[in-house]
């Protein structure tokens, strides 16, 4: 059996190697004595074929995992020939896992073209063809929400709806910070129900400056700043994907900012703007402050734009970084 869990959600990856080597110990070797981890980046053919052919140890079947392989092992032949042991092996004995962390999308794309051999790519679309391939893709704004509220709920705690909107507004679809937040607030709230105030005292937000000084430099039409601040985020390691919904989730907040101000004017204050418009003070002082630079039609034609670079990205279409350059020359 193999099975193949990738995509750019490596927390939800690892809960799902975690439950497979749980089974695995709990239904079939207590001793965990036939579990092995063999690290991509290193593995060579001898050493995969061997643990492969290996017969379990006074268990039924053997785990083989193995991490990171196409994405991160430079060595040209190396996926070619673990492509042929799969092909050759016939054991039912072992039950071989392939677990990928960020490799999906862009990344996948970009995997194939630094593998360099058809048979790079063939193993990769191998495994993708497995009965038990599973892609993790970030997950969007409403099952962040979903996420949070289930996992609160599964460790014994509560929150408010309001409170558990702030939450995923203010981490986003980092899971690996959600669930060190989630963590925090119940232990900081233990008999209670999370509140609004719990979490503005105690999350750290993801907001960070370099967002706001982006749409800033696009709304003042500073071209070398936008790219600029799109280069270090990418360069700092935040994905094409990341950065881009960051940037159209500023984009709506400034329309929706723009669009009530147009209508009711701007004599509103902060917090009245906050329960108008469901958004965090902090994001509300932000946004108010760049709404000057944007009249209406401006940003709805950029907020088009970014849908379309959003769509051509997730079909990997083109590259993302030259998407994110032609939107700042455009501007």
């Amino acid at each position: 059996m193999i099975i193949f869990l990738y995509g750019p959600d490596t927390f939800r990856s690892r809960q799902k190697l975690k439950a497979i080597k749980g089974k695995f110990i709990a239904d079939i070797d207590k001793s965990a004595l036939n579990i092995e981890t063999l690290d991509g980046p290193k593995l060579d053919t001898a050493q995969f074929a061997t643990s492969v052919a290996a017969p379990p140890f006074l268990a039924k079947k053997r785990l083989i995992i193995v991490e990171d392989l196409i994405s991160k092992n430079k060595k040209k032949k190396i996926q070619e020939e673990v492509l042929e042991v799969l092909d050759k092996d016939g054991s039912k004995d072992t039950v071989i896992v392939f677990w990928e962390g960020g490799l999906g999308n862009d990344k996948t794309k970009k995997a194939r073209s630094k593998a360099g051999t058809k048979s790079s790519g063939l193993l990769l679309a191998r495994l993708q063809k497995e009965k038990f391939a599973q892609e993790f893709k970030l997950l969007d704004e409403t099952e962040v929400y979903r996420f949070t509220a289930n996992e609160i709920q599964s460790r014994g705690g509560e929150i408010e709806p309001r409170a558990a909107r702030l939450l995923t507004d203010l981490v986003g679809n980092n899971l690996w910070q959600m669930n060190s937040e989630i963590n925090k607030l119940i232990a900081y709230s233990p008999d209670k129900q999370i509140t609004v105030e719990d979490v503005e005292q105690l999350v750290k937000t993801k907001l960070d400056d370099d967002i706001f000084r982006l749409t800033e430099a696009l709304g003042q039409k500073n071209k070398h700043l936008a790219l600029k601040l799109i280069s270090d985020q990418l360069k700092s390691g935040t994905s094409p994907t990341e950065l881009l919904s960051k940037i159209i989730w500023q984009f709506k907040n400034l329309l929706l900012v723009k669009n009530f101000v147009e209508e009711n004017g701007s004599g509103y204050v902060s917090n009245r703007l906050t329960y108008q418009l469901g958004l965090h003070p902090f994001v509300i002082k932000k946004t108010v402050a760049q709404v000057r630079n944007h009249q209406v039609a401006d940003l709805k034609k950029i907020y088009h734009h970014l849908m379309t670079i959003d769509y051509k990205i997730k079909t990997s279409q083109t590259n993302p970084e030259v998407l994110f350059d032609l939107l700042v020359i455009k501007q």
